[in-house]
């Protein structure tokens, strides 16, 4: 067996005999595919890793010449002619063909996973140690090239992140004096490494050596402050102040927040049945070693048992990909979804922030690539309608795997293995249905066994189904199920596929059915979600929560109903559509109950985020109560989970007629509501498209007053969450010269109005900006709504203020802050705070901005509303840097910049963006500075309004920071136009 190491010098061994591997040039060569890790490497890349810059017209022929002695080196027995298995050539580049943990880096990385998953600290400790032990000098030691330079400080790092694992757990077992012992040189090797010293401190305090604790501190704070003119970091800083106070320190040091692996796998199946040899050739087949990402495709009918089979499979194969496994249920059969929410969804559970996911299916498909690069990860697309809509969806590169099920063969997908799933054998159905109900029972009855497993056409899913029921029924025979299925007038074909229908296996099971349960049945399948709430299904349903529970519960064990969490629901897509086939008179209430429902929620929501308003009074009247919730974040939480279904149902109502159904106008209520938060949200662009549906469906039925709900909704996403500025107000202003002053729809004119006064802000129309708040606000007194005319005032503070009419800001916005403070709305106060420090700041007046804008922030984290924390955040960095203090505007720009990426678009994100890179260049951090202002080049590129967004920023910046922003854009438009 052929084993490598990279941890020091490069070598090889054959078993325990060393190789020769020749000259540093060939050694480079060797250490770029070991790097690699299995993935593939053309000849140019090869060349720029060994030579860079240097390489002349021979380079080409000496990397072949190496490639060549190295393929004699590494396999000597190989016949001539015979095709090489370890240094594999493919067009245009080689790759290295290893079984794992044959280099020393990967087996290092093993033991380092091996110490997270460890249940203790000794182990974690003692497989820290062996990772540290496989390094033997510097890494790469005497190799040329530029690849391995950088490789060398890399791995270099990753030493030093595992010693300081190791040192930490030294900590945790006590051993103070060996890992003082270990810390001090390290420290001083390493004197601006505020980990190494943070241990170091704990060390000395648990040891009794409180004075040297302190005096590590001293000496970080002097360093840090005399070599780059910074304070020490929040951790320091408080374990300083343990120390000073005599508190009980811990016995570590505060850990960073961990990285959670994506673990999306269902629960794999107790009784799983036979299937043998699929299961032994798929896992071959997954985690074989290879430079292809291998796919297995499990094709075959509904209710054949391909999505427990793929989940059995891929549980066995899970330890193989350590860096997680994501599963997803892409609904074939209904056509429901996209590649481009699905790839969201995968961006998101990878830790994409929702700011940085592109719009277009194609560009996340590349960013999806992007991420799994290097990486070992499961993908598992179940249900899946055909290859076009999985192709996007699987990884680019070797070591991650996909397990697909469908109920088509997907004989076009390249390189996948086929797997075609039949029924079950008989002797498979009878043992799965033994596991079930119970041998006793099957024993005692072996002809009736056999009459159902035969009448259940040997499909695992029916069996069960009728080994579900007969469970839970003990005193029932199998010989009366058995009569049922002996009926032929019941076996009416639902779904076909040749001589198998799967229609009868649930016609039996929903015949078994109580009147409640059946009735539960078909009305839960109408609403097209991906899953249900358990309160949302009580409303459907009028019960109580705990009835419904209890009713949802059974349906799940007679398996007429999946439970995708605890306390939420929803049908296999085939059982839906059965569902729907079955559907009498009462059951098309069922949307408008399930929307009833989210729209009493959302004005509780409405009401606790934003206190003040009478929007409630203005919305459809509701029948439910809804959820209430403690406060704001409460709130905001529930609704991002929601966010989702909201979204499909939007589409669902889109299909229907407003004059035959309530759903569209339910809808264009929730739309609204969830405008007047002003908060962007996971899946804006999908809301969008799902809004310009709505409206496609309020046009064709000439319903105004349903179109101006919606053009109201669609322009604040546009506007706000998307950065689609001109087509945002343009559905503002429409909506505007649609509605009126009378007193049904005021308080709708007044919002539109409101939403004009900031749209056209940004588009620095300031005119216009402050005729349209002084409509709003002049509706909102008529109305008696304090909310609305508190936006108001605040959004004409911030207009006069980039306006320089700095006097009229402050006034404007301290009205807006009494009001705010007098209705107790936490997100306007904060606002109202923000604005008014920003205009004071541009006054001079930097003392008291600053401390108005530091209750800003203060104010808008009691809201509970990502958007508004981010905001204020970036007010508060923005006074710092008006008064010269760009050290404590910094970290302050960086905290607004995460805020914002969770909760906004591209626009708020790019301004604050730009704001952070202005700061590091002020504090002479050119590199990341650089690097902050091209990701806000990238941003402004790919709006859809770039020159209305240059527009605005040139409004607020001066001539030499637009110069710098605007040499980079100018340098990603030429990149992209030589791509």
């Amino acid at each position: 067996m052929l084993k490598f190491a990279v941890l020091g010098e490069v070598r090889a061994w054959r078993g325990e005999n060393p190789l020769d591997l020749g000259p540093k040039q060939r050694r480079a060569v060797l250490a770029a595919l070991l790097l690699r890790r299995g993935r593939s490497a053309t000849v140019a890349d090869l060349v720029a890793d060994v030579w860079g810059d240097r390489a002349t017209a021979s380079a080409v022929g000496a990397l072949r010449n190496h490639i060549l002695h190295l393929r004699k080196i590494l396999e000597p027995d190989r016949a001539a002619g015979t095709p090489p298995a370890v240094l594999v050539g493919f067009a245009g580049g080689y790759a290295l063909r290893l079984p794992p943990a044959a280099v020393d880096i990967d087996l290092a990385e093993q033991y380092a996973t091996e110490a997270e998953r460890a249940s203790d600290a000794a182990l974690a400790h003692d497989r820290l140690q062996d990772a540290l032990s496989l390094w033997a000098g510097t890494p790469l030691a005497g190799l040329p090239g530029p690849h391995a330079e950088r490789r060398r400080a890399q791995l270099t790092e990753r030493r030093l992140s595992l010693l300081e694992r190791r040192l930490e757990a030294d900590l945790r077992l006590g051993r103070h004096a060996e890992a003082i012992t270990e810390l001090q040189p390290l420290a001083a090797e390493h004197p601006l490494r505020e980990k190494t010293r943070e241990l170091l401190m704990t060390a000395f305090y648990h040891a009794g050596r409180r004075a040297e604790a302190l005096e590590v501190f001293a000496d970080t704070r002097a360093t840090l402050v005399e070599s780059l003119g910074l304070e020490p970091g929040p951790r320091l800083v408080d374990l300083q102040q343990r120390i000073l106070r005599a508190e009980p320190a811990p016995t570590r040091p505060a850990p960073v927040a961990e990285r959670v692996r994506v673990a999306q796998l269902p629960a794999d199946i107790a009784d799983f049945t036979g299937r043998a040899d699929w299961v032994r050739r798929m896992v071959e087949h997954l985690t074989a070693p290879g430079g292809a990402v291998p796919v297995c495709a499990i094709a075959g009918m509904g209710g054949v048992g391909k999505s427990t089979l793929a989940v059995h499979v891929a549980h066995l194969v899970r330890d193989h990909f350590p860096d997680g496994q994501l599963h997803v249920d892409l609904h074939g059969f209904e056509r429901r979804g996209s590649a481009a929410d699905t790839l969201g969804d995968f961006l998101r559970a990878l830790g994409v922030p929702e700011g940085e996911i592109a719009a277009s299916a194609q560009q996340r498909a590349a960013q999806f690539r992007s991420r799994l690069d290097g990486k070992r990860v499961l993908v598992v697309l179940d249900n899946a309608r055909d290859a076009e809509q999985v192709a996007p969806l699987i990884p680019g590169t070797a070591g991650s795997a996909v397990l697909i099920t469908s109920r088509s063969a997907l004989p076009e997908l390249p390189g996948a293995v086929g797997v075609r799933l039949d029924e079950m054998t008989a002797a498979e159905a009878s043992t799965l249905l033994a596991r079930i109900v119970g041998g006793d029972r099957v024993d005692a009855e072996p002809e009736a066994a056999e009459a159902v497993v035969r009448a259940c056409g040997r499909l695992p899913l029916a069996v069960r189904i009728i080994g579900a029921r007969l469970a839970s029924r003990p005193r029932w025979t199998i010989a009366a199920i058995a009569d049922r299925l002996a009926d032929s007038r019941r076996r009416l074909g639902l779904l076909r596929t040749g001589d198998l229908a799967v229609e009868p296996v649930f016609r039996l099971g929903y015949d078994q059915l109580e009147p409640q349960q059946a009735k539960a049945f078909r009305m839960l399948a109408g609403p097209e979600v991906e899953d249900l709430p358990l309160p949302g299904a009580a409303a459907m349903l009028g019960l109580d929560r705990d009835e419904a529970e209890y009713l949802c519960e059974s349906l799940v064990d007679l398996s007429l109903l999946d439970a995708t969490a605890a306390g939420r629901y929803t049908h296999h897509d085939l059982l839906r559509l059965f569902a729907r086939e079955l559907g009498p008179a009462d059951e098309t209430e069922a949307l408008p109950r399930l929307l009833d429902f989210y729209l009493a929620t959302m004005k509780n929501v409405v009401a606790v985020c934003n206190p003040g308003t009478r929007l409630p009074e203005y919305l459809e009247t509701t029948r439910a109560r809804g959820l209430s919730f403690s406060d704001g974040a409460d709130a905001q939480c529930w609704l991002n989970t929601e966010r989702r279904n909201l979204v499909a149902l939007f589409r669902q109502a889109a299909r229907l007629s407003a004059a035959a159904s309530p759903a569209p106008a339910l809808c264009a209520d929730l739309a609204w509501a969830m405008a007047e938060l002003i908060d962007g949200g996971p899946h804006a662009q999908e809301l969008s498209r799902a809004l310009e549906e709505l409206l496609a469906a309020a046009l064709r039925a000439g319903d105004r007053d349903l179109e101006c709900r919606v053009r109201v909704a669609l322009g604040s996403v546009l506007t706000y969450a998307l950065a689609r500025m001109s087509t945002g107000r343009d559905h503002q202003r429409i909506a505007l010269s649609l509605g009126s002053d009378s007193p049904g729809n005021a308080r709708l004119t007044a919002f539109a109005a409101q939403m004009l006064a900031g749209s056209a802000r940004v588009g620095v129309e300031v005119a216009a900006s402050l005729a349209h708040a002084e409509r709003a606000i002049r509706l909102a007194r008529r109305l008696g709504d304090p909310a609305i005319e508190c936006g108001c005032l605040i959004q004409v503070a911030k207009t006069l203020s980039d306006d320089g009419r700095f006097e009229e800001s402050v006034a404007s916005a301290e009205r807006g802050l009494d009001l705010a403070q007098q209705i107790g709305n936490n997100a306007l106060e904060a606002m109202a705070l923000h604005e008014l420090g920003a205009a004071l700041a541009y006054r001079d007046e930097h003392e008291r901005a600053i401390e108005l804008c530091t209750r800003a922030v203060e104010s808008a984290r009691r809201s509970g509303m990502s958007l508004r924390v981010g905001l204020a955040l970036a007010r508060l960095a923005h006074v710092y840097m008006l008064a010269g203090e760009l050290i404590r505007a910094e970290p302050i720009a960086a905290e607004a910049v995460e805020n914002i990426t969770r909760a906004a678009g591209p626009l708020h994100r790019g301004r604050v963006m730009l704001m952070h890179g202005l700061v590091l260049q002020g504090l002479g951090r050119t590199t990341q500075a650089r690097q902050v202002l091209r990701a806000t080049a990238e941003i402004v590129v790919q709006l859809e309004e770039a020159d209305l967004v240059h527009e605005r920023i040139a409004a607020e910046l001066a001539v030499p920071v637009m110069a710098m922003l605007r040499e980079q854009v100018d340098a990603v438009h030429a990149e992209r136009v030589a791509g």
